[in-house]
């Protein structure tokens, strides 16, 4: 019973191959598992979800790095949530079993955080929009793919879990000049970069930070799949293969 796992970015996906990968399309992974490189977004979310299903996948997997909102978690911390929250306030499980299964293997290697996983459908920058993001849910970090992944596994009546690592705390602003200098699968666009720089160049150092960080995210996802492997732990009996309800 084979998991897809969608991740946003291709430094995301490579820790889990050494083999190439392709943005926006399906790689197959070891023992039948399968990896889609889904690009920045919900609605990417979605389509990778809904294709690594139409290829036989069983279960489903929110892979990659989040922003955290809850004072005190920092870079390279795991979110294992419990439940993602939707923009429009619609609330989706992580299916039980196998979160608890991921939570023990994990324990005394990566100790995880959990609580509930907020969507943004946009990037969030600044401490203002992540503090009110965080009085508004209560939600312990954020990302943007999450909850659209969990919505097509709760209309397949498949298992949903997330497994995000943080690369920003709360209190971190990201300049708009890092975003605008990478593409939707994380790709930097070296020319657009050098403009940035060139028109901010005190935001140079804030790209020093952020590149430490996403490394410190990265480390741990690495930690995950060296304890978990290729199908991290995804249900394999027929009883598991489908939640109730």
């Amino acid at each position: 019973m084979p998991p897809g796992i969608v991740a946003a970015l291709l430094s995301e996906g490579r820790i889990l191959t050494k083999g190439p990968l392709a943005p926006g399309a399906l790689t197959a992974l070891p023992e039948g598992a399968m990896l889609f490189i889904s690009g920045i977004g919900p609605d990417r979310g979605r389509l990778a979800a809904q294709t690594l299903l139409a290829k036989g996948a069983t279960a489903l997997v929110s892979w990659g790095c989040a922003g955290a909102l809850l004072p005190g978690l920092s870079p390279g911390n795991l979110i294992l949530p419990e439940r993602i929250l939707a923009a429009d306030q619609s609330v989706y499980p992580a299916d039980p079993s196998w979160h608890a299964r991921v939570s023990s293997r994990l324990k005394g290697y990566v100790d995880p955080h959990g609580g509930m996983l907020a969507e943004s459908t946009m990037a969030l920058t600044s401490l203002p929009e992540k503090v009110t993001l965080l009085r508004r849910t209560g939600a312990v970090a954020v990302d943007m793919e999450s909850a659209s992944i969990a919505r097509v596994a709760k209309e397949e009546r498949i298992p949903f879990v997330a497994i995000r690592a943080i690369t920003d705390g709360p209190e971190m602003d990201i300049p708009r000049s890092a975003l605008d200098s990478i593409d939707e699968y994380g790709r930097i666009r070296a020319r657009k970069l050098l403009s940035n720089m060139a028109r901010h160049p005190l935001e140079f150092l804030a790209l020093i930070r952020m590149g430490r960080n996403f490394r410190a995210a990265e480390a741990t996802l690495a930690k995950v799949f060296l304890h978990a492997g290729h199908y991290l732990l995804c249900p394999q009996g027929q009883d598991d293969a489908r939640q109730k309800g």
